[in-house]
């Protein structure tokens, strides 16, 4: 009786890791890529104001990802694996900790996935990828 209650145990917990694996894998979010996913976004939306031969404010270009990185006025706007702590996340949600969202210069704001896209870029390590 004692084998079969261990069998059955041990079963268990086989069960149970191997389901929490299989939830780890499914909520695991896919590669964002800088390239592919995150600067045609900045091309399209932030390019205008902040490329180097315009005029801003913050003094942050982000015509290359080392122009990003490097910042601006306000330091730097990614810690990377900290999305949520980035300048660059917190300036393009509703109210920032200043000045005004971005992108300043239209009314239509970033998607939620646009933002979302830019956190978890960031939550991954803010690759050159």
């Amino acid at each position: 009786m004692k084998s079969l209650f261990s069998v059955v145990f041990i079963a268990a917990i086989v069960f149970a890791s191997g389901a929490t694996s299989q939830e780890k894998k499914s909520t695991k979010k896919p590669t964002v890529s800088f390239s592919n996913d995150v600067f045609p976004i900045i091309k399209k939306r932030c390019l205008p104001c902040h490329a180097a031969d315009s005029e801003n404010p913050s003094e942050l270009i982000v015509e290359t990802l080392s122009d990003l990185v490097k910042g601006g006025k306000h330091g730097k706007p990614i810690i990377p694996k900290n999305g949520d702590v980035s300048i660059l996340v917190q300036k393009i949600k509703p109210n920032p900790p200043f000045g005004e969202q971005m992108p300043l210069m239209t009314k239509k704001k970033l998607t939620d996935e646009e933002v979302e896209l830019f956190k978890t870029w960031i939550d991954q390590g803010a690759k050159k990828n």
